[in-house]
């Protein structure tokens, strides 16, 4: 399978700017500025789009040249370009977001708190739990620790929460 063309997916902008030039004929300047390719490979494209040479210099009629880039920009390769490019542009976003995520600093109290203990700051009653904290970080730490009393002794949280019944309402200041 050939490389695929990085210009491809410049091809809406390419035939925006192609189509503002006001001259029958396209040269190998214009086609690395338009593609933003290098001088062997505007020269590769005069010809694959059905360009000539005249004396040294080559050139492709401009509508032409247009007409073969709007049939490129409504092809399959083109939807499936595009499509990939969005998926790829997802999937990075997504990376990013999580190794983001990954490091945040959680402080974990130096002892894991006792079955029916509670880290300080947090308050829980029937049908309530109130968490104090100054930081995110500080945040999820209570909420890791929390976690580890309802792990640690699951009979006594949910006694301490009032039991199976109640809703617990989550109180953030």
């Amino acid at each position: 399978m050939p490389a695929r063309p990085q210009w491809l997916l410049r091809v809406p902008d390419i035939l925006a700017e192609l189509s503002a030039l006001e001259v029958p004929v396209v040269d190998r300047s214009i086609i690395e500025s338009a593609f933003r390719v290098k001088r062997r490979r505007a020269i590769y494209l005069l010809g694959w789009f059905g360009g000539y040479q005249v004396g040294r210099t080559f050139l492709v009629e401009r509508d032409s040249l247009l007409r073969q880039l709007r049939q490129i920009a409504a092809g399959e390769r083109f939807d499936y370009e595009k499509r990939r490019h969005e998926r790829l542009t997802e999937s990075l976003a997504r990376v990013r977001r999580e190794l983001q995520a990954a490091n945040v600093v959680i402080p974990v109290p130096e002892q894991t708190p006792q079955p029916a203990g509670l880290p300080d700051g947090v308050t829980l009653e029937t049908g309530r739990l109130l968490v104090e904290f100054s930081s995110v970080e500080d945040l999820l730490g209570k909420l890791y620790g929390i976690a580890q009393a309802a792990a640690g002794d699951f009979a006594a949280f949910e006694a301490a929460a009032g039991g199976a019944s109640h809703r617990l309402a989550v109180e953030i200041p």
